[in-house]
């Protein structure tokens, strides 16, 4: 087992207003005259954590941090207006405008993958390669599976998803993010955290259903996981407002882009399928699937693949740090 790198601590961190409501927070960790790196975190909502800078070398990369609008340290919080896939594609912008960053490196997790792609397929020339942890390609049917009664996740997990949908009104995925984007404003503030508290405890549930990870949803705070669970409803709701499939049609004007997808072999949330699939119509794209892997990023064969393809990416790249 390799394990992450050292800790190390951010040598910069900006506040940067994207409109008169929202205020993105931004970190920059390791090598500021390395490759530059925008990591987009999982979720909606969840937000940046310490160990995320743990992931790549910081002899390497120039890893820029932040915590997407609405969650973490960005300010509102768990603040759904001017918030949707577009808005966020253009915080991208205004961050490596913000660093006079021309080409970047983007590495995405879960729905980071989805506005890496997105962000690829919309601004091709700022991009040099891309790492993508857990590909989600935000489809109908991706949304099926997780939150439909007839979806995958529930068959394999009935007796849990039953619980989820002991909250909502109806069977399908639509009917279910409609319930739950209504209890999540909800002024009875113990409805809304019950609601909260189902949603995160799901998620746990198909990221990885070992006792292990499962409990880490008991240490997750309030505040996160009505975060997670509040701007997740609100992207979901509206098919991540993209239309169906867009990724998909669209992949082939990325078939020169590096590209290296890392993804567990039982991951239950985002399955293996659409990585595959992904990988298949594109010449320039690699996949490493984790035998013995979920969802999560803190697993320890997720962590050696996750850094072996930031190395390799460095390679393909022909970087090479020359210290003083």
């Amino acid at each position: 087992m390799i394990g992450l790198y050292p800790a190390i601590q951010h040598y910069a961190e900006h506040y940067l207003p994207v409109n008169p409501q929202h205020c993105l927070y931004i970190e920059e960790v390791g090598n500021p005259d390395g490759i530059p790196l925008i990591f987009l975190h999982d979720g909606p909502g969840k937000g940046i954590m310490e160990d995320d800078r743990r992931l790549f070398d910081p002899k390497l990369y120039r890893i820029i941090l932040f915590d997407q609008r609405g969650c973490g340290g960005s300010k509102p919080y768990a603040c759904v207006d001017d918030n949707t896939t577009q808005d966020l594609l253009q915080d991208i912008n205004a961050i490596l405008t913000l660093l006079a960053i021309q080409r970047c490196v983007l590495f995405g997790e879960g729905w980071g993958a989805t506005l890496a792609l997105l962000y690829s397929l919309q601004y091709r020339d700022k991009v040099q390669g891309l790492i993508l942890h857990s590909v989600f390609l935000a489809r109908n049917q991706d949304l099926a599976w997780q939150f439909s009664a007839s979806g995958g996740a529930a068959q394999l997990f009935p007796e849990h998803f039953n619980h989820l949908q002991s909250h909502a009104n109806g069977n399908d995925y639509t009917a279910l993010l409609s319930s739950y984007s209504q209890l999540l404003v909800s002024d009875n503030d113990i409805e809304k955290m019950t609601a909260a508290k189902a949603w995160v405890e799901w998620q746990a549930q198909i990221g990885n259903p070992h006792p292990e990870f499962r409990s880490k949803v008991d240490l997750i705070d309030a505040n996160v996981a009505l975060s997670m669970s509040k701007l997740q409803c609100h992207y979901f709701s509206q098919n991540c407002f993209i239309s169906d499939n867009y990724i998909f049609k669209h992949c082939d004007s990325l078939a020169t882009v590096p590209m290296i997808m890392v993804h567990g072999r039982f991951d239950i949330s985002n399955p293996l399928g659409p990585a595959y699939a992904l990988c298949q119509r594109l010449p320039g794209a690699q996949l490493f699937i984790v035998p013995y892997a979920g969802h999560f990023d803190c697993e320890p064969g997720m962590i050696d693949a996750l850094r072996k393809a930031t190395e390799l990416m460095a390679e393909i790249i022909d970087y090479e740090f020359v210290s003083d």
